[in-house]
């Protein structure tokens, strides 16, 4: 149950460090260099361990890597450079959704009883965004709109990391989609400007933390739990990450980032996660 509780505190600070991280450091910039460092620790750390014989399966991870890192974390990093990480973390909610919508569309039965959650949590994500003050979006629609794509992104990546058709070991697999992610966000970032010394000249000790924190608890410390906790815990009890998570980074925001909590947040945040909540219970 501490593991269980240790990974819940890891994952559910991620969106509100990140959102410390991106008020003095380029955002695509620094996510590439924490995929990056931590990559190359976990490279390290695959040492020994058992390795594909074919590498087909490294090229869907790499891919997934992609999916999971640039278009679904790199995309909601940069969305934090303009909208509140209470906002964002209950619109992260909704990748369980995502994951079963587009399983549906690939050829997985969708039950109607999924279909009735599916519309409960997206309706939710609607409440949530329609009446989102001004304080949360701060002015930029075009980052809540980022924020609503990165969940879609992520459940791609997430979805082809699990049809992966050989078993690759988990240390292998993470590091891999870490280095793929980190490399394309890197050019991405490249191709922003963001490595320009004059973006990195006032970096705060507050998001360079962020940053620190990032890499050793978000990246290392919350995977060796996660496959620690898969390995000797129910998956069903390990998935309920998915909807407790959000919950801790909208609480943290609120309390530590002094982020206000509307109306709308409560009840379409309610929608979503008890929709995401009784999706996974059915697992």
């Amino acid at each position: 149950m501490l593991l269980l509780l240790a990974l819940y505190a890891c994952w559910g600070s991620a969106i509100p460090a990140m959102k410390l991280m991106v008020e003095s450091v380029p955002p695509l910039g620094g996510a590439a260099l924490i995929f990056l460092l931590a990559g190359i620790v976990l490279l390290g750390a695959a040492r020994g361990r058992p390795r594909p014989t074919d590498v087909r399966p490294l090229w869907f991870l790499a891919l997934a890597g992609v999916l999971l890192l640039v278009g679904g974390q790199g995309l909601a990093t940069a969305a934090l450079t303009a909208v509140t990480a209470s906002l964002g973390a209950i619109l992260a909610a909704a990748i369980p959704l995502w994951v079963v919508l587009l399983g549906g569309l690939i050829g997985t039965r969708v039950s109607v009883a999924s279909l009735v959650r599916l519309a409960a949590g997206f309706g939710g994500i609607v409440i949530v965004v329609l009446t989102a003050p001004g304080s949360a979006i701060g002015g930029a629609p075009w980052a809540v709109a980022a924020f609503c794509v990165a969940p879609i992104l992520w459940a791609a990546g997430s979805l082809l990391t699990a049809n992966v058709t050989q078993p690759v070991d988990r240390v292998v697999a993470s590091a891999v989609q870490l280095l793929a992610g980190g490399s394309v966000l890197l050019l991405v970032a490249l191709s922003f400007g963001e490595f320009d010394p004059t973006g990195w000249s006032d970096v705060s000790w507050t998001s360079a933390g962020a940053a620190v924190f990032l890499i050793v608890f978000d990246s290392l410390v919350g995977f060796m739990l996660y496959t620690r906790l898969l390995e000797s815990t129910p998956a069903p009890l390990v998935s309920t990450y998915a909807y407790i998570t959000p919950l801790v980074g909208a609480a943290i925001g609120a309390t530590m980032l002094d982020e206000s909590l509307w109306a709308g947040a409560f009840v379409g945040g309610a929608l979503v996660l008890g929709a995401v909540a009784l999706e996974l219970r059915r697992r």
